[in-house]
């Protein structure tokens, strides 16, 4: 695969690698920053060169720094590569033992002694040992996220279960992902309509719902309902699944979660006090419970 896209060490095959070692589709990936679908399939196969706020929302995405990231694409985009010992682009030096031509252009006047080559091959040296040592140290940090990605996500993850980034009325239309509000989120109530399972999910640390479809179809919504007319939807756009922006909820049963499937509306209860089992606790993991017997 790498043959195919060039450079195993180019941005895009490390983008490859982490978008692969947290199992996030092109479609996901969509869905989790604010680049299309055809955007990432052009930068992870190296067709493009992703721009810098692309790299931080997939840093984000993915659960890792944005910083080794970044200066790769920067030595990228100048040209060179990680590990590359050359001189900046644009950058002349003149080689060991290169003197000043006698035929070069004199100017009129006394005649001036050309500078030292030593200075110059000083300046240099110097150039391509920060330039090396800059490759080193993202390539260094680059490899210890990919092969101890695990630890970088669960500093995340337990950052988000301490720190929500928001509550109650402050989470009305965020994405329960990218708040953190999914992490130690419980189902609190769950329908079925045909082969789609329509849930309620409930975040006690930010006190706020939303609702998820899963085994649908494109174009079926998942809708949350809250207190005092609060709603959000969202509809399926890729794959066979999805789920809403968040609602405020204080507590449980004062939410509900509906499924516009095929154009049939079904809703499900209010929330209950306790977690339906079995509890996922992570929209990225959606619920693949077996359809009752004759649903179609």
């Amino acid at each position: 695969m790498d043959e195919l896209h060039g450079d195993r060490d180019s941005l895009a095959a490390q983008l490859r690698s982490l978008r692969l070692r947290r199992g996030l589709t092109l479609s996901a990936l969509a869905r989790h920053t604010s680049y299309s679908r055809s955007s990432w399939e052009r930068y992870l196969n190296g067709k493009a060169l992703p721009p810098r706020a692309a790299i931080t929302e997939f840093a984000a995405a993915v659960g890792v720094p944005a910083t080794a990231l970044l200066i790769q694409r920067e030595q990228e985009q100048d040209g060179r590569r990680p590990g590359s010992r050359g001189p900046l682009p644009h950058e002349e030096s003149a080689a060991p033992g290169r003197h000043v031509p006698s035929e070069a252009p004199q100017h009129e006047g006394p005649a001036e002694a050309a500078p030292p080559s030593g200075p110059s091959r000083t300046r240099t040296a110097l150039v391509s040992a920060v330039s090396a040592c800059t490759a080193l140290v993202a390539g260094i940090l680059i490899g210890g996220w990919i092969f101890g990605g695990n630890e970088a996500e669960g500093q995340n993850r337990e950052k988000a279960r301490n720190e929500p980034q928001c509550r109650e009325f402050e989470c009305r239309d965020k994405d329960s992902q990218r708040t953190g509000c999914h992490i130690g989120a419980w189902t609190a109530a769950a329908t079925w309509s045909g082969r789609t399972y329509i849930e309620l999910r409930y975040s006690p640390g930010c006190r706020s719902a939303w609702a998820r479809i899963t085994d649908a179809h494109v174009d079926d919504t998942a809708r949350v309902e809250g207190p005092r007319g609060a709603r959000n939807e969202r509809s399926v756009t890729y794959e066979n699944d999805t789920y809403s922006p968040m609602v405020e909820a204080p507590y449980p049963a004062s939410a509900r979660a509906c499924g516009v499937i095929k154009g049939k509306e079904t809703c499900t209860s209010a929330g209950g006090p306790s977690p339906m089992p079995p509890a996922l606790t992570d929209e990225r993991e959606p619920a693949r419970k077996p359809a009752p017997a004759g649903s179609g």
